[in-house]
């Protein structure tokens, strides 16, 4: 008598789950990965948004800022979402300057 088996057996099965498992596992930790850093240059960008806005805000109101080299982003006309980071967090921080020029935040 022959015998005909057709199918895969229980560890052919189980070690196709284990390399998907492992694909699955580096290809997650690839894309987090990459959203980390894209938030990053978000973050990047949206600083060079409100370095921007400084530094029209301090063209404005040079005559009245006195001795002042900073100048609080609270005081930067900017909407809700130039305000908030890509992590969900708000910039709190200031835009500070020497001679009108060189504006760099700092928390």
């Amino acid at each position: 008598m022959k015998k005909n088996n057709k199918g895969f057996t229980l560890v052919e099965l189980l070690a196709v789950v284990v390399i998907l498992l492992a694909i699955s596992v580096i290809a997650i930790s690839s894309i987090s990965a990459a959203i980390e850093r894209n938030k990053e240059k978000q973050n990047d960008a949206k600083i060079k948004v409100i370095e921007s806005y400084a530094e029209a805000y301090y063209e404005a109101h040079k005559n009245s800022l006195g001795l002042t080299n900073c100048i609080s982003v609270s005081k930067l006309d900017l909407t809700e979402e130039e305000m908030t980071d890509a992590f969900g967090n708000v910039f709190t921080g200031q835009v500070c300057y020497t001679n009108g020029k060189d504006f760099s935040y700092s928390e």
